[in-house]
């Protein structure tokens, strides 16, 4: 089957930008506060389920990078979903993705930055995550490209802070106070063998580059490259970030009580020059994560209203900026709950562990995905495929599932009641809006007049 050739993307994005990409979103406000309340709550030892997550992120990376390279468009899980498991379920998984996440730690990125830059300036840290929200609000809507190359320049920032204070800290070089020893399990091992999901928080968000795939140089190898370095460059610096502060910190109780325990942890070890250095550093990768989202989110919004699958008016576009203005303003005010529900630690923690727990659905449903289009389309090309398959999948499957266990009963009830109402929107829209059947597919087919999707058997034919 011959296909009539497509306009596409330039390709412009390189290892090094692929991997700013992918990485500029995982180094967050509410990353560093997770990072560190952890470290807090469950000892050295937090190290244990940070490794396994990372690899656990890197199983689900290869998975991402198959479908990425083999239906590159950026609807990503709406597009692999809408083929294997149905527009019904495509819904689903945007919703409970994104929707949930924006609504809780995506919401809070600015909070965390505010509170950073109170600890700066002297500004009310609420007056603070309000101007930082408008802003990104009027960037978004203007369709400015507000941080683009200087998120990449944030990201290595903030992974350089976190090198040189960790290492600095593991060597005793300048730090304002004596090292001493800390259990490896100060609570015992059962907070480390429950942690995964708190573990994965620091990865999740990696697979951003992919709905980028098509302006990526040869993605087929920059896209699994640029996530798995992303993975284990983390890793690496907020490991060797929490060991060394734990040896400096008088009391681990002062990280899980703080609303700021990343400045906690930077006073401990090298006093006013660690707090700023590492507030700046949180109120850059709070902002460019918050402004991530408000760019982001809009888009799957307008995807899904464009394709008939969200009421239309989210598919609207502005006159002259040509940008999403409605779903941008509702993402917005979805940013704005902070504000009305007020965030202590004991709130954030709770909302970066929904974000998580609805997050790792959206992974779950990416391993049944690539399952699914193995066996339905055996003839896809797929420059890139997950290696040993189906194994990383089956693993992935298996340890999401304990990772969303692990997260426990309190905080699963506290997400169940939005993967209620998505179902529930779900199903209400496609069986009686659009009358067809909760699991109809969309065939790659017909997918392909507007992505770029190839057959093996075209391939052949072209390369003859």
């Amino acid at each position: 089957m011959q296909q009539k050739q497509q306009v596409t993307l330039k390709r412009a994005l390189g290892f090094w930008q692929s991997f700013g990409v992918a990485v500029g979103l995982v180094v967050a406000g509410t990353t560093m506060v997770s990072l560190n309340f952890n470290f807090g709550a469950i000892g050295p030892g937090f190290i244990i389920p940070a490794a396994i997550a990372g690899v656990v992120s890197i199983l689900v990376a290869t998975s991402y990078a198959e479908l990425a390279a083999a239906i590159p468009g950026a609807g990503m899980i709406a597009d692999y979903t809408k083929a294997a498991m149905g527009k019904g379920m495509s819904i689903f998984g945007v919703l409970t993705g994104y929707i949930v996440l924006i609504s809780t730690a995506g919401a809070c990125e600015c909070y965390v930055g505010g509170q950073c830059a109170e600890y700066l300036i002297g500004i009310n840290y609420k007056l603070f995550a309000l101007i930082c929200l408008v802003l990104f609000l009027i960037i978004n809507l203007i369709g400015v490209e507000s941080l683009g190359k200087s998120q990449i320049v944030l990201t290595f920032g903030m992974i350089a802070v976190l090198i040189v204070l960790g290492v600095g800290g593991l060597l005793g070089i300048g730090t304002v106070a004596e090292a001493h020893s800390v259990p490896f399990a100060p609570y015992g091992m059962g907070p480390i063998w429950t942690g995964l999901g708190a573990g994965i928080w620091l990865y999740i968000g990696i697979e951003y580059i992919c709905p980028m795939a098509e302006e990526v140089i040869n993605p087929q190898k920059n896209v699994p490259r640029a996530m798995i370095a992303g993975v284990i460059t983390i890793f690496v610096a907020d490991m060797l970030f929490g060991e060394a502060m734990l040896r400096y910190v008088p009391d681990l109780n002062m990280l899980v009580e703080s609303d700021v325990p990343q400045l906690v942890a930077a006073e401990s070890m090298y006093g006013t020059v660690g707090v700023v250095l590492v507030s700046i550093a949180t109120v850059f990768a709070g902002g460019s994560s918050a402004d991530s989202h408000m760019a982001g989110v809009p888009r799957m919004l307008y995807g899904l209203a464009r394709d008939g699958l969200l009421p239309k008016i989210f598919a609207w576009l502005h006159p002259r900026f040509r940008t999403p203005w409605v779903a941008i303003f509702a993402s917005f005010a979805l940013m704005m709950i902070p504000f009305i529900v007020g965030v202590d630690i004991t709130k954030l923690m709770d909302f970066v562990n929904m974000a998580c727990t609805a997050w790792l659905i959206s992974y779950l449903m990416i391993q049944v995905d690539v399952i699914i289009l193995r066996k339905k389309y055996p003839n896809l090309h797929r420059p890139f495929k997950s290696p040993a398959y189906p194994i990383p999948q089956i693993i992935s499957i298996i340890m999401i599932i304990y990772a969303i266990w692990g997260m426990g009963t309190e905080i699963m009830l506290k997400t169940l009641p939005f993967e209620i109402a998505f179902i529930l929107y779900a199903v209400i829209w496609v069986k009686f809006k659009m009358k067809e059947p909760f699991f109809s597919t969309v065939p790659l087919e017909e997918m392909a007049k507007e992505i770029n999707i190839k057959f093996d058997d075209d391939v052949q034919a072209i390369e003859e």
